[in-house]
C-alpha cells in the first residue's frame, strides 16, 4: 500500500480553515487505496504527527505537546527525539495548507526537495498565484479580464501616500476594495467609499501584509467559483457556481452559509455565455501555467462580463463540491489525483559543469 502525506494547518491566518480541509481529506482517504499520514503544521511553523488527527476534537484546544514532532528527510517521515525514528516512507504529498508559506510554495518546495510526487501545484505556480497582483498580470497576458487596480507597497505608501490617494480618486474612483495581496480571499478585505475610509483600510491591511491591492468596486456583482484539475492526463473543469453572501464575500459566507446551502441541495450553476466564458478562462489559465492538482478560480460577474479575482492553489475542501454531488464521490477524485501525481513524476538528471576541474586556484 502506498503512503500519502497530507499536510495541513500552517503558520497562517487560515490555520483553522486548513485544519477543516485537512481533517476532511484525511477522513475521505482513510480505508482507501493509500495509507494516510497526517502532517500538521502548527502556527509555530513546526511539523507534528498524531494518529488522532483525523478528528476535529483533537484541534479544538490544540496542545502540540500531545503530538510527535516530525521532520521530512530523504523521502520519509521521521519522529524526533534522542534518536530520529522512521515513521513511514512517503510515496506522494497532498497539500491542504491554506495561505502563508504552506499554500505559497513551502509545502511544494519540501516535496520537490525530497524528490516526492506532489498532487498539488508546484513551487513556482504556488508562489506566483499567492500574490493577487501577479495573478492579475498573468491573467491580463492571457486576455483574461480583471478589474482595474493599483498595487501598493507599504514602503512606497509611506513615502508617496498622497500620490496614491490621488491616483485612486482619479483612476479608480470610489468605492474601492482594499485587500492584502498575499492573504486569503476573505481576510483583511474592506470597502472604502471615500479617502478617509481608504486610509483606514490601508492601515488595517498593512498590519497583515506589506503589499496591498486597491481595486475598483464592481456594483451589482456576483461571486462565482470555478475549479479545474488534471486527472488521467485530461484537464477537468467544473461548472461555474455562484457563491453566497452579499457585498464582500466573507468567511461566514464561505464556511457557514455555503455548508448550510449545500445541505439544502447545492449551489446555483451559472450557465449561458458568461458561464462558458468562465470555464474557458479557467481551463486556459490552468493549462498555460502548467498547474496541477485541484485549483479553484474566483470570479466576479456583472451582466455578461466576468473578471478573474484570484487563483486558489489550495481551495477549501479541495473544491470537491464543484465536481462531486456526494462526499462519497470525493474519495475517487482524490485517489485519482494522487495516482496522476505518481504517474507523472519524473526526475531530471543534474549535469556537472566541471568548472572545479578547470580552476587552478581560488583564494590564498
Amino acid at each position: 500500500m502506498r503512503t500519502v502525506a497530507v499536510f495541513f494547518g500552517g503558520e497562517s491566518c487560515e490555520n483553522e480553515i486548513s485544519i477543516l480541509t485537512g481533517v476532511f481529506v484525511l477522513n475521505v482517504l482513510s480505508e482507501g487505496e493509500y495509507a494516510v499520514i497526517p502532517i500538521y503544521v502548527h502556527t509555530d511553523g513546526l511539523t507534528y504527527y498524531s494518529p488522532k488527527m483525523t478528528t476535529l476534537e483533537t484541534f479544538k484546544n490544540v496542545d502540540v505537546t500531545r503530538f510527535k514532532r516530525v521532520i521530512i528527510d530523504d523521502g520519509a517521515v521521521y519522529t524526533m527525539g534522542k534518536k530520529c525514528k522512521k515513521l513511514a516512507k512517503i510515496d506522494v504529498v497532498l497539500n491542504c495548507c491554506h495561505g502563508g508559506m504552506g499554500e505559497g510554495g513551502g509545502v511544494s518546495a519540501m516535496a520537490e526537495w525530497n524528490h516526492l510526487p506532489l498532487a498539488s501545484p508546484d513551487t513556482v505556480t504556488s508562489g506566483v498565484f499567492m500574490d493577487k497582483g501577479l495573478t492579475k498580470l498573468i491573467a491580463k497576458s492571457l486576455n483574461i479580464p480583471v478589474l482595474d487596480y493599483i498595487r501598493v507597497n507599504e514602503k512606497d505608501y509611506e513615502k508617496r501616500g498622497a500620490f496614491l490617494l490621488k491616483s485612486v480618486r482619479s483612476r479608480l474612483k470610489y468605492p474601492v476594495v482594499v485587500k492584502p495581496s498575499h492573504l486569503g480571499s476573505s481576510i483583511g478585505i474592506s470597502v472604502a467609499k471615500n479617502e478617509t475610509e481608504l486610509k483606514a483600510a490601508l492601515a488595517s491591511a498593512f498590519t497583515l501584509d506589506n503589499r496591498v491591492i486597491v481595486e475598483k468596486y464592481l456594483e451589482n456583482k456576483r461571486d462565482v467559483n470555478c475549479a479545474a484539475c488534471l486527472i488521467k492526463g485530461e484537464i477537468c473543469v467544473s461548472e461555474a457556481e455562484e457563491a453566497f453572501g452579499e457585498g464582500i464575500y466573507s468567511f461566514e459566507d464561505k464556511y457557514v452559509k455555503r455548508t448550510a446551502d449545500r445541505e439544502k441541495g447545492g449551489g446555483k450553476t451559472v450557465g449561458g455565455e458568461v458561464g462558458d466564458k468562465i470555464r474557458a478562462y479557467t481551463k486556459t489559465l490552468y493549462k498555460r501555467t502548467d498547474l496541477k492538482g485541484v485549483v479553484r478560480m474566483d470570479y466576479l460577474i456583472s451582466g455578461n462580463k466576468a473578471y478573474l479575482c484570484e487563483v486558489n492553489t489550495v481551495p477549501g475542501s479541495l473544491a470537491y463540491y464543484l465536481f462531486c454531488e456526494r462526499v462519497s464521490d470525493a474519495k475517487q477524485m482524490f485517489t485519482d489525483l494522487l495516482g496522476e501525481a505518481i504517474a507523472n513524476h519524473s526526475e531530471k538528471k543534474v549535469v556537472s559543469t566541471g568548472i572545479l576541474q578547470t580552476v587552478k586556484r581560488i583564494g590564498k
